[in-house]
Parts: structure tokens; C-alpha cells; sequence
């Protein structure tokens, strides 16, 4: 019962016994049906006020119509940049190309025989080649001399012929000779190593 219904039944209670004492002298009849009325009214008080909340017997359960995906995130990978410099990074300054080489790969010679190499060199890169450039020989079976061949400088998309003298070895087989496009500057710290012409012959 809570706080509000306790003092209304009180004071009813109390108006009972206050009234009663006033009528006390009247006949019995009158007294009873004094009573029954204030009786009557205090049961219509305790009516208006409900003890407690109504709780539901029986709640419905939900019938799903939609069944709603579950959500699942994966976590963000957290990407950790490099704190140095690379120590090799792709070049577009001083770079070449090698076109229109002759012999082309793999042709034949008989040892000894005598034929002529050429290659069309390329500045493919972004800058003029500065002084100091030079073709020179690099490894394999020597075929030509070993002279260094200076080369101009040459602008980007600008081109040179080099021809060259050569013998094909004794040995047989494969035999490769390799050069380079090198700029001023030593093997340590130049950064103007810019192609290698090579020649893949057979020897039979």
C-alpha cells in the first residue's frame, strides 16, 4: 500500500470516530447507517488507488520478419613508414636504351671470323649526359679492343652509333660480351651507370 492510499484510510478512520462521537446519543438505526455510508466510501477510496503497478501475465514474444546481419569490423592495419631512405630507388635522369644491335642474339660464327657489332644508344632519361661519358668494356670473351669509346652529350631522346671491330673467340658455345654507359665519377660513388650493350654470339 503506498503513502498516499495510508493517510487517506487515516483520516477516514478518524472522521469515523469523530462523527460517531457526535451522533453517539441518536437511536441505533441512524447510527448504522451513518456507518455503512462512511464504509461505503472509504472502500471507493481504496478502490481509486491501485496498490501496485499491473504487471503482464503474458507478453508476447517477438516473431522476427527480417533477420538483421551481424556487423563484424576488422580492425585497420596500422602501416609503419620507412624512417630512411631506401638504398635503391628507380632512376629517370641518367638512364639509356640499346636499339638496332647487330649481330643479333645468338648468331652464328666459326671461331676466328670476323664481323662487325652495332649498337644505337639512347638517352632515355630526363637529363643531358655531361662530359666524361664514355662506352666501355665490362666483362666476357674479348672480341673488340678494350679502348674506352667517349660518347657525346647527348640530349633526352637524342641517339649515337657506335660500330665496332670484333672476332669471334676460339672457344665454343655461348660466348657474351658485356659494356657500359658510364658517366663521370668513380665506380663508388658515381650515379651515371646508365646501361649495358652486350653481345650473345654462338660460336660452332
Amino acid at each position: 500500500m503506498n503513502r498516499s492510499l495510508k493517510q487517506t484510510l487515516v483520516f477516514v478512520i478518524a472522521m469515523i470516530f469523530l462523527i460517531s462521537a457526535c451522533v453517539f446519543g441518536q437511536s441505533g438505526t441512524d447510527t448504522e447507517k451513518f456507518t455503512n455510508l462512511v464504509m461505503t466510501s472509504v472502500a471507493q477510496t481504496v478502490t481509486a488507488f491501485p496498490t501496485s503497478t499491473p504487471i503482464p501475465t503474458d507478453t508476447p514474444s517477438a516473431t522476427p520478419t527480417e533477420i538483421t546481419p551481424t556487423i563484424q569490423f576488422t580492425a585497420i592495419p596500422t602501416f609503419v613508414f620507412p624512417t630512411s631512405t631506401p638504398v635503391e630507388t628507380t632512376r629517370t635522369d641518367y638512364v639509356c636504351d640499346i636499339i638496332n644491335q647487330k649481330p643479333f642474339d645468338d648468331t652464328s660464327f666459326r671461331p676466328g671470323d670476323s664481323f662487325d657489332i652495332k649498337w644505337t644508344i639512347v638517352n632515355t632519361g630526363t637529363q643531358r649526359w655531361e662530359n666524361e661519358t664514355y662506352l666501355e668494356y665490362q666483362s666476357g670473351p674479348q672480341m673488340t679492343e678494350k679502348t674506352p669509346i667517349k660518347l657525346p652529350r647527348l640530349k633526352p631522346g637524342g641517339q649515337y652509333d657506335v660500330v665496332l671491330d670484333a672476332t669471334a673467340p676460339s672457344e665454343s658455345g655461348m660466348q657474351i660480351m658485356v659494356w657500359a654507359v658510364i658517366g663521370p665519377g668513380t665506380v663508388k660513388d658515381s650515379i651515371y651507370w646508365m646501361c649495358y650493350p652486350y653481345v650473345r654470339i654462338i660460336v660452332k
